[in-house]
């Protein structure tokens, strides 16, 4: 059968059931209609008893293959493990909030000190970006009682020197207990520390390079010690999320790696545990006896499973219409389902939740192809399209961006301004962005010299005094993205709208191995290329690297920058925006110059358009419409951190 067939008659089944259960909730008893006499003779009005729902499905789009936090980390394996696992610390709106903890450590409440410690020549600190390095001449620190930019030294290689030396106290809820009844206490999260830092478990080392010390000071209380020199101002990423050492110790981290205690039935303090794993199908949790907010009525369901939903090419909502899934969560797909969920929603038979970022998407102009790195050769490089800021703003204002939100996204999403979205506090506000506007495109187009001098509008316009670009060029470039349906969608609008315009665009689509291929040969890591769609996820912190001189790309420097991978792919350079860049990451623990300067990059980047946003990537869920507590937080690691809450209630205040 035809494909599209197919997804058509699936979508219509789907509003044929939605119709058909809303037309039985109308119906009387037994599907009978109800009768419009009313009975001659008043009966006794008889209260219905309620059957408590006592289990809840979940269903996923895929079967983790793993549920050890040291193997893995997939949007399932979350989604379960947020059931074993209450925090330790969640994240509600890219704010970590204390979950097992009794609070989180600061320098205000006393959880966070600053200590003095003598460092040598050879010694492991940090420098003032966080990098862990050996102490040599010219390393940049922050000595003793300096934390800001300010103070900064360069080490003159004899000085003596002291470094400022960061500790935090994190001291767990009393009484705390692993599911099977065992003390949980601060070596399990000490056990946990020293598991991660073992060469043989396979996991990121970064946090583990800039501790100095983890330890227990007492069954309640955990110790971290920075490495000398390192200062953050997110404490609570040094808390390692605890693993029942009464359980794993007579393992080797190797073993751990595959066995079946940590992959297949992990135990942890959450508001369930496993019960049973039945592969290809579901798993099968049961409540914690020993959850310790059982006293609050939590968990509300006896039962939780969670379901495999074979993999299909688009996901197929029908399990949530006819009840055999209670929630489908965002390793589904539905964002790439997003009308038909709507359609669902407007119907009655499901309530929808949409959530934008952390992920976002943009074109990236290929300002300084690598070939120009040498010299400029307009006889033998491309021509420079984009080093004129008129050039990237005249395609913000044609590309129909607006479009791209409303018939790909089905306004799910927004055009964002840089790079974080809205709710993270750490996002510049009223940012300017550039609406789509065709006449002013045009008009900034042959402000830099781009005419249609043939009076055809089927022919892209060229060059009549356009700076490092012959004349008579047609305006004509390509367009790197992956080959997937979303993107074929989003570059039809973007070749429409640039023809509308008087440029040609031709797209190249891609596989992702193809497109992010290491340099030289790889298109952008290369920087080889004209435009390029591709998605950047921002982290904690705001990503200003992404756009430094120093993160371009180079033979030079082996196509790998100097920090970050080399992913300032666009070629832009700009130093007043390298400045404030710098000056942000070597900000130490001073709040109010990261801010600034913070505010300083967005508004550079806003402005120079190295990059032309396009929308924020979209996660969704879906649930039966009685379910009351869902609440999607793109900044959590998971759409269910707050399951233990969920409840079935005909009066949801909230979803």
């Amino acid at each position: 059968m035809d494909y599209r067939y197919q997804k058509t008659l699936g979508k219509i089944t789907l509003i044929v059931i939605a119709a058909s259960l809303a037309l039985s909730a109308c119906s009387g008893k037994n599907g009978q209609e109800t009768p419009l006499t009313p009975p001659s003779e008043p009966t006794a009005a008889t209260t219905p008893t309620a059957t408590p729902t006592t289990k809840l499905t979940v269903c996923l789009g895929e079967e983790p293959q793993t549920l050890y936090l040291y193997a893995a980390s997939t949007q399932a394996m979350w989604s379960v493990l947020e059931a074993i696992y209450d925090g330790p610390i969640d994240t509600q709106n890219n704010i970590p909030v204390p979950v097992l903890l009794n609070e989180l450590p600061s320098l205000d409440n006393g959880g966070v000190k600053l200590q003095s410690v003598p460092v040598s020549q050879g010694d492991k600190v940090a420098n003032t970006q966080g990098d862990v390095v050996s102490l040599q001449k010219g390393v940049r620190v922050f000595p003793e009682g300096c934390t800001t930019e300010s103070c900064i030294v360069e080490w003159d290689g004899a000085s003596p020197l002291n470094l400022v030396q960061m500790t935090a106290d994190f001291s767990l809820l009393p009484d705390l207990k692993w599911s099977d009844g065992e003390a949980l206490t601060a070596d399990d999260s000490v056990y946990s520390y020293q598991l991660s830092a073992d060469p043989a478990t396979r996991v990121v080392k970064t946090n583990i390079d800039r501790t100095a010390a983890y330890e227990a000071v007492d069954i309640q209380i955990v110790k971290w010690t920075g490495v000398p020199g390192y200062l953050t101002t997110r404490p609570a990423s040094f808390f390692w999320l605890p693993q029942p050492k009464h359980l794993l110790e007579a393992y080797t981290a190797e073993e751990l790696n595959s066995a079946e205690i940590t992959n297949k039935t992990p135990i942890g303090w959450g508001a369930y545990q496993i019960a049973e794993w039945i592969p290809g199908r579901e798993i099968r949790l049961i409540k914690n006896p020993n959850y310790f907010k059982a006293s609050e009525g939590l968990p509300k369901f006896d039962e939780l499973i969670y379901r495999f939903l074979p993999t299909v090419p688009n996901a197929d909502l029908s399990p949530l219409v006819t009840g055999e899934c209670d929630i489908m969560e965002t390793s589904t797909g539905l964002e790439d389902q997003i009308q038909t969920v709507r359609e669902l929603e407007l119907a009655g038979s499901i309530t929808s939740y949409f959530g934008q970022g952390p992920a976002w998407e943009a074109i990236n102009f290929g300002i300084k192809p690598a070939s120009y790195d040498a010299v400029y050769n307009p006889y033998e490089d491309r021509q420079d399209f984009f080093s004129d800021i008129r050039t990237r703003q005249a395609f913000a204002s044609c590309i129909n961006r607006p479009a791209i939100i409303s018939e790909v996204l089905f306004s799910q999403s927004q055009i964002p301004s840089t790079y974080l979205p809205l709710t993270n506090p750490l996002a510049v506000q009223n940012l300017p962005i550039i609406g789509y506007d065709s006449t002013k495109g045009i008009q900034l187009l042959e402000e830099v010299g781009w005419f249609d001098q043939d009076g055809n509008p089927d022919t892209a316009r060229t060059a009549a005094g356009v700076d490092n670009v012959f004349n008579d060029t047609p305006f004509s470039v390509s367009y790197s993205v992956t080959d997937t349906e979303q993107n074929r969608q989003i570059a039809q609008i973007v070749v429409s709208s640039m023809k509308d315009c008087g440029v040609e665009v031709a797209p190249q689509f891609l596989a992702p191995s193809d497109l992010l291929a290491a340099g030289p040969e790889g298109p952008l890591f290369g920087r080889n290329f004209d435009l390029a769609q591709l998605g950047w996820s921002s982290g904690n912190t705001p990503s200003c690297f992404l756009y430094t001189s120093s993160e371009i790309p180079t033979e030079k420097n082996q196509w790998l920058g100097t920090r970050y991978g080399g992913i300032n792919l666009t070629g832009y350079s700009n130093p007043d925006y390298d400045a404030y860049c710098s000056a942000m990451l070597n900000a130490g623990l001073d709040v109010d110059t990261f801010n600034q300067n913070n505010q300083f990059t967005q508004q550079i980047l806003t402005n120079d358009l190295p990059m032309l946003p396009l929308f924020y990537q979209i996660k969704a869920m879906a649930s039966r419409v009685d379910l009351c507590g869902i609440s999607l937080d793109t900044s959590a690691r998971s759409g269910l951190n707050n399951i233990e809450s969920l409840e079935i209630s005909e009066t949801c205040e909230s979803n």
